[in-house]
């Protein structure tokens, strides 16, 4: 089944009319391409993904998911490319009103659920979610550890602050312990009026209006802040703040994937302005310094596949040689979105909102061992696959079906020095000039 990037419904069939399917199938769409240069010579990565549902004809039967992906081009000889489906393959028929009534009718779709955050779940995601929050209730005491950090924190020690922030923020504290990491407050204080001014002047370039407008629907469409369209106040805030941002710093303007950081703020932080300077203390703050992520040929993205790419020959030097030198399978084709949403774009927001503890305390280095827990919770199947397009296929979808504590356990038992991810760091800037 290719992928399709439309809000129009699609149902895969296999010569049979759509009516006469035993599933309804929805796929809820989402692409982004982002532009890289290597050297002299332009790579484009085009992603595409889409979620696919089965909704059961009868009563007692179960409902599946899996997870489509699809195309990746890295725009040179050596990229690998997913076939095209063959004319038997399964085709999508794109439905007519009538259609989609009739299957409306018969096959109801499986998302009829919310999570805590406000996505659109299954039942069964839901039933999982509300096992996990009853067995991982926030403790009195926990919370009161918590409130004690935020009313002294000043005088927490960094090391003690790292190991609460490792274990998950409260999410009735996420809010303000956020703001504090960031530093954002003191920020909003000292431009007091700023945010309004910079939302309501107009935009350097039509262009840029544009393609800010043109990403509103694509950033976490299946959330109910977002969903309802442009009239949506997900989507309003969304467009607030990116407009902001471009008049803020119009050497970086605006980028894709940036909308996927600012929402993240505006579900965790909520209020509007303090998402604003939320945004740009991630963006501008040494520590974290998004914007060279987002900057024209993407420097800081560069940057750290070079330094992810050392940690992994370092940690898992067979996979590193599988993929790097066997079958030159470059980060850029599978870890992007990894990197320049920090997870948000496929992990489970419960769990990107963990790794966003860690992120905002520590800076990059929890990333890094995420990513890197990724591939070693997957190496043994990695190691057994044996062309590029079985590799490409399975680093698409390796977030998928990740427990929130196997995963972290993981990454937290991966160890290697700040200073060393520094050493890193100055050999790139040395060697690209």
């Amino acid at each position: 089944m290719k992928g399709v990037t439309t809000a129009t419904p699609v149902i895969a069939t296999t010569g049979a009319s759509a009516t006469m399917l035993k599933a309804s199938t929805v796929i809820l769409p989402h692409a982004e391409e982002v532009g890289l240069r290597r050297g002299s010579s332009p790579a484009t990565i085009t992603f595409t993904t889409g979620r696919v549902n089965y909704g059961p004809a009868d009563k007692g039967s179960e409902k599946k998911e899996r997870i489509v992906s699809h195309t990746m081009d890295g725009g040179h000889n050596g990229a690998a490319k997913i076939p095209e489906p063959s004319a038997k393959q399964d085709t999508a028929h794109v439905l007519s009103r009538q259609e989609m009534k009739d299957v409306s009718e018969h096959y109801p779709i499986p998302y009829e659920h919310h999570d805590m955050f406000g996505f659109r779940v299954t039942e069964e995601e839901k039933a999982t979610e509300d096992c996990e929050r009853r067995s991982n209730q926030e403790s009195r005491a926990c919370l009161q550890k918590w409130q004690h950090i935020v009313n002294n924190w000043e005088a927490v020690a960094p090391v003690k602050l790292k190991k609460y922030c490792r274990r998950g923020i409260p999410q009735s504290l996420r809010c303000l312990v956020w703001q504090r990491l960031l530093q954002s407050r003191q920020m909003r204080d000292d431009n007091p009026g700023l945010y309004t001014r910079l939302r309501s002047q107009p935009l350097t370039s039509r262009d840029l209006e544009d393609v800010i407008e043109r990403d509103l629907h694509r950033t976490f469409p299946t959330n109910r802040l977002f969903c309802a369209g442009e009239s949506s106040q997900g989507q309003q805030l969304l467009r607030g703040i990116l407009h902001a941002y471009a008049n803020y710093n119009t050497n970086v303007g605006y980028c894709q994937g940036m909308g996927f950081i600012a929402a993240t703020l505006i579900l965790q932080v909520e209020e509007e302005e303090d998402v604003f300077w939320a945004f740009v203390a991630l963006m501008e703050e040494e520590k974290y310094s998004m914007k060279g992520i987002f900057s024209p040929s993407f420097p800081q993205l560069q940057c750290m596949f070079y330094v992810f790419e050392a940690l992994m020959q370092q940690k898992m030097p067979k996979l590193y040689d599988q993929l790097h030198n066997r079958h030159q399978v470059q980060p850029y084709f599978y870890a992007v979105h990894w990197f320049m949403t920090v997870f948000t774009y496929y992990f489970n927001f419960g769990l990107a909102s963990r790794i966003w503890d860690m992120f905002l305390c520590e800076g990059w280095k929890p990333v890094y061992r995420v990513a890197l827990a990724l591939l070693k919770i997957e190496e043994q199947r990695l190691l057994s696959l044996k062309t590029e397009t079985e590799l490409l296929l399975a680093l698409k979808s390796i977030q998928e079906s990740k427990r929130p504590a196997h995963l972290l356990k993981a990454a937290l038992r991966i160890r290697f020095k700040s200073a060393y991810v520094k050493e890193l760091t100055a050999q790139y800037k040395a060697q690209s000039g």
